[in-house]
């Protein structure tokens, strides 16, 4: 008996120390995968951290490109306020001051003002409209279009006193669909053939210069139904404009057609005013003089 006690007691011991060694050996493999669970979380944190500086430096790189190609291709100034591209302009030596003037009252001229510099480039390249003419529409130029606006009228350039001369390529193009006719042409043709004057483009060049171009003008009076009976024979109706909406001295306006809201303007000199409708209230207070221009 005594014998299996003692056998007894050693197994019991064996297996104390059995269970020890796996507890051991349980506790080591435990503290070990925890390890390998922190050096994961640790790896796995860095390559986050990693991959956001990867993207940052990305985007910082794709925003310095963008600034850089701006800064080649734009005028910096393009990012800033009209007072700001303005001053900008004041301070170079190379612009007018007609021109800082002009886009001081119309910032849509900003682009051409700004390109004056290189004003021989458009002033030899040949003048192509065919883009801008299409049958049935009246189409709107600009006179400080930069493929005529630098070339001169009078003593002026184009872009400053050409809104006579635009306007009746307008007309001309519309009744007769030649686009081989411009702003810088018909500019020609009224200074050659005296409808130039100290005070701009004559009245007379609305109806003499008017015929000259295989068209037909008449005076006519201020009154809308007159007006609009004009426009609904295909007619157009040129106004010369007193200081009001659309200038401070004298000024050169298309009328192309009308509905129940007013008229739709040809303004030479600013698009934001030909996108809009005007009642011939509003227009009639203005109108020194009009005239209808048909073709033959």
């Amino acid at each position: 008996m005594a014998g299996n006690r003692e056998v007894q007691m050693i197994s019991i011991e064996r297996n104390d120390a059995y269970r020890q060694r796996n507890r051991q050996y349980v506790n080591h493999r435990y503290a070990k995968e925890r390890r390998n669970d922190s050096r994961m979380i640790r790896r796995q944190k860095r390559r986050r951290k990693q991959k956001m500086l990867l993207i940052r430096t990305f985007l910082s790189i794709v925003l310095l490109a963008g600034l850089c190609y701006t800064a080649v291709h734009y005028d910096i100034g393009d990012l800033f306020g009209k007072k700001a591209k303005i001053e900008r302009l004041k301070k170079s030596d190379e612009y007018p001051k007609e021109l800082i003037e002009l886009v001081k009252k119309n910032e849509e001229t900003y682009d051409f003002v700004k390109d004056y510099p290189n004003r021989e480039t458009y002033q030899k390249a040949t003048i192509d409209i065919s883009k801008d003419v299409k049958k049935g529409k009246v189409p709107l130029l600009m006179q400080w279009d930069k493929r005529w606006g630098y070339d001169a009228y009078g003593d002026a350039m184009i872009a400053l006193s050409g809104c006579g001369p635009t306007c009746m390529t307008m007309a001309y193009l519309y009744h007769t669909g030649d686009t081989s006719m411009n702003p810088k042409k018909m500019a020609e043709y009224a200074q050659d053939n005296g409808y130039h004057t100290d005070e701009g483009t004559s009245w007379t060049f609305w109806t003499d210069g008017a015929t000259g171009l295989g068209l037909y003008g008449e005076e006519i009076s201020l009154n809308e139904s007159t007006i609009d009976a004009v426009l609904d024979c295909g007619g157009l109706v040129v106004c010369s404009m007193a200081p009001g909406d659309f200038t401070d001295t004298g000024h050169y306006i298309l009328l192309r057609g009308y509905d129940s809201k007013g008229y739709f303007v040809n303004d030479p000199n600013h698009r934001s005013n030909s996108k809009k409708q005007w009642t011939f209230d509003t227009l009639s207070g203005q109108i020194k003089n009009l005239w209808a221009i048909y073709g033959q």
